[in-house]
């Protein structure tokens, strides 16, 4: 005849009695950290996604960092979209800064979002327009995005609301002071074509 198999009964009593709860235990807090660090970027991407809905009717540009990046007011650090420009203390350097504070310090600036942001850096990308002649009429922040190399069309000459306003990623490689820098991989941007015909 067969024996019967027993049945294991798993209980606290017997995990206490085989010396386990602090095997137990130790799992318990790694879940919790892993789903107290997932809440966390989750709070950190909605955070972000607020960021950008709300910073697009920008406030004034108050800090100038290098020819291609700037901090608004409220705090936000910016990074122009679509261009490239030499960092302080290289050839045209500073020549960038001093341009790109021209066009920009202390001026109501408006940020006009694309495919793509920079999440891991916390600075929002954009196309920036200055001197608009009354608020434009811009898309939400998240109209282009589809995939990673996918968007919907864009924008393709200057928003409603600002057609005598200046594009500052196409003043500053007119200028000569920025080039122009776009991934094949990551899709055609808004103003490439624009941007290409001027560098």
């Amino acid at each position: 005849m067969l024996k019967k198999k027993k049945k294991i009964k798993i209980s606290r009593e017997g995990l206490m009695k085989r010396k386990l709860p602090y095997a137990g235990v130790g799992f318990v807090m790694i879940m919790l950290a892993l789903g107290i660090n997932k809440f966390s970027d989750l709070n950190k991407i909605k955070d972000y996604q607020e960021r950008l809905d709300a910073t697009r009717w920008a406030a004034a540009a108050k800090e100038i960092t290098d020819g291609d990046t700037f901090v608004l007011t409220n705090g936000v650090t910016v990074r122009l979209v679509g261009i490239n420009a030499p960092e302080k203390g290289k050839t045209d350097g500073e020549e960038a800064t001093v341009y790109l504070t021209k066009l920009i310090k202390d001026k109501r600036v408006y940020l006009e979002y694309d495919r793509y942001q920079d999440e891991r850096f916390v600075r929002i990308l954009a196309w920036v327009w200055v001197n608009c002649e009354s608020e434009p009429k811009f898309l939400p922040y998240n109209y282009m995005h589809l995939t990673y190399n996918q968007s919907k069309p864009g924008l393709t000459e200057n928003p409603e609301g600002c057609k005598k306003g200046q594009l500052v990623n196409e003043m500053m490689v007119k200028k000569g002071l920025a080039k122009t820098t776009f991934y094949k991989d990551r899709g055609e941007m808004k103003y490439e074509e624009r941007l290409k015909k001027v560098f």
